[in-house]
């Protein structure tokens, strides 16, 4: 990222749109570890969502208002239920633009979105393992009319919209590394609870619960592939009607609190997606 280089390099602003309020967080890296710089949370009450935009630009103003931050540029997280992603395989030697050029002639065949309404990013992961001298890569597409109410919400907050992120691939950086792709992460809020989940140590999967109701086994949100080993829970303690030995009982696998990161602690799950997808912005 052009323009951000440095020890003390800030992120963007990490952005979350939430069913009941703005958060916004904003961390610097300093020695290999995340400060935050400067966080807030904008409760709205509740509405018709994006059929009333003005109820969130007047919030996202009042949260970037509140933070005290001078930083304009957004990152904001989409749910993986927006979005479609795929893991796909393409030979290895190519350029970036060679390879953006092939998925986009096979984007009919890969997802349901007419091509002048397709979003598409895609990240090389490496070697596929299956297929010799191919690179495995996470294609992500959503569709650009479900962006539009976003971007335009930003600009009138007056802030740009830098970044769209899946939640599930953001949160990701949350996980600690001798725990990816061997565990689950458990979001609770006082709505309800998300269930985020990466299959291949890569694709997300994410599966969102009722407070009274979470899955009997991990099984039925892996159903493809070997389920995770435990899970991480992360949320606001009065959000959590179940104590980590009923969470087990119920999932059949350990659970316990998410730890802090690299410097970053999400004790306050609230706040958990603003910080990865600042964190997604500074290296």
């Amino acid at each position: 990222m052009l323009g951000r280089f440095g020890k003390d390099a800030s992120s963007l602003l990490g952005v979350e749109i939430a069913s009941d309020s703005i958060r916004i967080a904003q961390l610097r890296r300093h020695r290999g570890r995340y400060q935050q710089l400067v966080w807030a949370v904008e409760p709205f009450a509740p509405g018709n969502g994006w059929q009333d935009p003005e109820r969130i630009v007047a919030a996202l103003r009042s949260a970037h208002r509140q933070s005290g931050s001078r930083e304009r540029r957004a990152a904001v997280a989409l749910p993986a239920s927006q979005v479609i992603c795929k893991l796909c395989q393409l030979p290895g030697g190519q350029a970036p633009s060679q390879m953006e050029a092939r998925l986009l002639a096979e984007a009919d065949r890969l997802f349901p979105f007419p091509l002048e309404d397709l979003v598409l990013d895609f990240q090389v992961l490496g070697a596929s393992s299956q297929h010799p001298g191919s690179l495995d890569v996470l294609v992500a597409a959503s569709r650009q009319s479900a962006l539009q109410p976003v971007q335009a919400a930003f600009e009138a907050a007056g802030l740009e919209l830098e970044v769209a992120e899946v939640d599930s691939i953001a949160l990701r950086r949350l996980m600690p590394c001798q725990s990816k792709g061997q565990a689950a992460l458990l979001r609770i809020e006082p709505g309800g609870s998300t269930l985020h989940g990466w299959l291949g140590d890569a694709l997300p999967l994410r599966r969102e619960l009722l407070p009274e109701a979470l899955p009997d086994l991990p099984g039925e949100v892996f159903a493809a592939e070997a389920g995770p080993e435990e899970v991480l829970v992360v949320g606001a303690p009065e959000a959590g009607q179940y104590p980590l030995g009923r969470l087990s009982e119920r999932l059949g696998l350990p659970c316990r609190p998410l730890p802090a990161v690299a410097g970053v602690d999400c004790r306050d799950g609230r706040m958990a997606l603003a910080f990865s997808l600042a964190m997604g912005s500074v290296h």
